[in-house]
């Protein structure tokens, strides 16, 4: 079994140059438009790792709000200079917040940390790293 990402983009062709760039991906399998521009485009990380990149504009577009429930954690960190940025970040966040799973505070493993669900399902580690 194997996981593969979808991320869906506005601008897929500058996108598909941007994370090469940032990643030093390579291009796997591509599907064209007829316009020569890109459907979707497999970038290659290293060790059999890659995520699919496709445009979140047609046929393929989410229209709507929407909320797909607690999935995923995106885990941001933060620079130690970053730490305003952090507490105003989580002051928003904890607002109108679904669930605080861990109130800011300091953990072994970093100086600020907390962890809450946001008020669209979404959950969210704030960290300085």
């Amino acid at each position: 079994m194997k996981l593969k990402m979808f991320t869906y983009v506005d601008g897929l062709d500058e996108a598909v140059e941007f994370y090469q760039k940032v990643f030093e991906a390579t291009i796997g399998k591509t599907y064209m438009k007829p316009n020569g521009k890109y459907d979707l485009c497999e970038l290659r990380l290293s060790r059999g790792t890659s995520f699919w990149l496709a445009e979140c504009k047609g046929e393929s577009a989410i229209e709507g709000p929407v909320n797909t429930g607690n999935i995923m954690q995106m885990c941001l960190m933060y620079d130690k200079g970053d730490v305003p940025k952090l507490e105003k970040a989580y002051a928003i966040l904890k607002g109108d917040a679904l669930q605080v799973k861990w109130e800011l505070m300091k953990a072994a493993w970093t100086s600020h940390t907390c962890d809450l669900i946001d008020k669209y399902g979404l959950r969210w580690c704030l960290m300085v790293g």
